[in-house]
């Protein structure tokens, strides 16, 4: 069985390991379907595609069909690959990377390109991405997590006192040059991000943050009301080729579904009406297992992987109860998670959230005096004793979308209550309305889960870089919801995000990460994994532990 992660994260029961399989292509590769469609179910809707603004997992994964960077994460390996790119040189001497761009790149067909076709891209999109990144908008993490302080004039653009960025020059229509003001190590894995997805100046223009028009394998087309689908079309003019030179995407269409439940998702995939069932609790797994075992290897494939995502619960630090540090650190100490684990999971190894809120399986990354919250009930009413806190009635919110968080949400009330005598309400909401209501600081607690856009500890510190957090609640502060303000930890991320090299970076995230876990603005709750059920004659499509899915390649074996 082929796994991804550290050996030993995960193992079914022995009577179901036979059948616990990994997708991958053997020794003879087998013969390509052209055509096709692929359908799966996303447990939110999808309102925003536009890079700059995609906040949840099922638009990312939209987007990432619709849009391309200079660079990509090549699915299987998470290494950094050419995509827009035709070719990359880095000048140890001047810091200063050249690009060279494909010249058969096009963004899609559409009205706000004269006579509605979709026009060459070129130098000037990559200029024209990179400055809407450093202007002054409500939601763009871009510029300070990658830019800021590493690209030569992006400082002064962003503070209005340049209308060029400096470090970024054109050489000619396909040919630009990048300039850092030192080596940085992580620069081109940030630049793989969705964040640095290029647009056209001629689709924001039109459609602002409704804009859907990129240059990737697919198109969105009109949403299907009647079905209530969001489907997307093969890009007939698409840039990317496989090793062997045949044309891609193969696939024709991809199809989201939204209104099945997740049994209905699983009978799809058995049934061969959808091509794939995201995100399976583990017990779904081994009924599915112990039901199907008949159908596996020739219908069925199962995968299995750490997923580096961390869920955990939110603290409101706008409001007064939450900002007493005694309080947060009672409800760390109080919460059994090894008994919540158990619940979400029917099993604890590897995935209790004891190790502070980057994943424990992070490839490089050596979490050096971190240290997480076992539970102690005697330490947690000591700390609920010392606050001296009047007030012990809070609201728990929970996306209706998360069947995990739901699975536990008694639990985390009752524990609250037997062992600090809290009063718990839990208040199930849309996914949608739950962002708004995070981001504009309404809420009290919120269950939460954050997502590593690369294999890095920054994904899961940035949600607390301050530096973003607007002074007024009425002003939405995203992806920093808690609205947790250290100028010690601001520093300690801007000195990770210049340092020359991972190990430098991971140094200063993990001093980010000690600060983090002291100050507790967050009750980590476990490190999630990632189990999918797959058609069998679904090829090209790799697990990997950031959940980056690429449909470019995607195709079904033929008979």
């Amino acid at each position: 069985m082929n796994k991804v992660g550290k050996k030993g994260w995960f193992y079914l029961i022995a009577v179901s390991s036979a059948f616990f399989l990994v997708g991958c292509s053997g020794s003879n590769s087998p013969q390509k379907n052209h055509g096709g469609t692929f359908k799966f179910c996303s447990k939110n809707r999808i309102h925003s595609v536009h890079p700059s603004l995609v906040s949840d997992k099922s638009s990312e994964i939209i987007a990432n069909q619709i849009f391309e960077g200079l660079v990509k994460l090549n699915p299987e390996n998470l290494e950094i690959e050419n995509c827009i790119a035709k070719s990359i040189s880095f000048n140890p001497k001047t810091f200063t990377y050249t690009i060279s761009l494909k010249e058969n790149v096009f963004f899609h067909d559409n009205p706000c390109f004269e006579n509605g076709i979709g026009r060459n891209l070129n130098a000037d999109d990559i200029i024209y991405t990179f400055k809407n990144i450093c202007t002054k908008q409500v939601i763009n993490s871009g510029y300070h997590n990658t830019l800021k302080d590493v690209v030569k004039g992006v400082n002064d653009y962003h503070a209005g006192i340049s209308d060029n960025i400096s470090g970024i020059k054109k050489i000619d229509d396909y040919n630009i040059e990048i300039t850092l003001h030192r080596p940085n190590g992580l620069f081109l894995k940030r630049l793989a991000g969705l964040n640095f997805a290029i647009i056209a100046k001629e689709a924001f223009e039109k459609y602002g943050e409704n804009n859907n028009v990129g240059t990737g394998p697919f198109i969105p087309a009109k949403y299907d009301n009647y079905n209530d689908q969001y489907v997307l079309v093969k890009n007939t003019k698409y840039h990317g080729t496989d090793e062997d030179g045949n044309q891609l995407p193969f696939l024709d269409s991809v199809i989201v579904d939204f209104e099945y439940g997740l049994k209905d998702q699983i009978s799809h995939v058995v049934n061969n009406k959808a091509s794939t069932v995201l995100n399976l609790p583990y017990k779904a797994v081994k009924r599915i297992l112990k039901e199907e075992r008949q159908k596996f290897d020739d219908t069925l494939k199962m995968q299995n992987a750490p997923f580096f995502a961390t869920t955990f619960i939110e603290f409101n630090l706008s409001k007064e109860p939450l900002q007493n540090k005694n309080l947060r650190k009672a409800i760390n100490y109080a919460l059994n998670k090894q008994e919540i684990t158990y619940r979400v999971f029917g099993e604890t190894r590897g995935k209790t959230g004891d190790a502070g809120i980057s994943h424990p399986f992070l490839p490089g990354y050596k979490k050096s005096g971190v240290k997480g919250y076992i539970f102690n009930k005697t330490k947690a009413q000591a700390l609920i004793n010392d606050s001296s806190i009047t007030t012990k009635s809070f609201q728990l919110d929970i996306s209706s979308d998360d069947y995990k968080a739901h699975s536990i949400a008694d639990e985390i009330r009752f524990q609250l209550e037997e062992n600090l005598g809290l009063n718990i309400k839990i208040n199930i909401v849309p996914e949608r309305y739950l962002k708004e209501k995070s981001m504009y600081a309404r809420g009290d607690m919120a269950i939460k889960t954050v997502t590593a856009n690369f294999p890095s500890p920054d994904g899961f510190l940035n949600i607390f870089y301050g530096k973003t957090v607007p002074k007024s609640i009425d002003i939405p502060s995203f992806p920093n919801t808690s609205r947790f303000k250290n100028k010690d930890f601001d520093r300690t991320m801007d000195r990770a995000r210049r340092s020359i090299d991972e190990e430098n970076a991971n140094r200063s995230y993990a001093a980010a990460e000690r600060l983090i876990m002291e100050e507790v603005p967050i009750a980590v709750l476990w490190y999630e994994e990632s189990n999918r059920l797959i058609n069998a004659k679904l090829e090209g499509f790799p697990l990997n532990s950031i959940q980056r899915i690429d449909l470019s390649q995607v195709y079904y074996r033929k008979q």
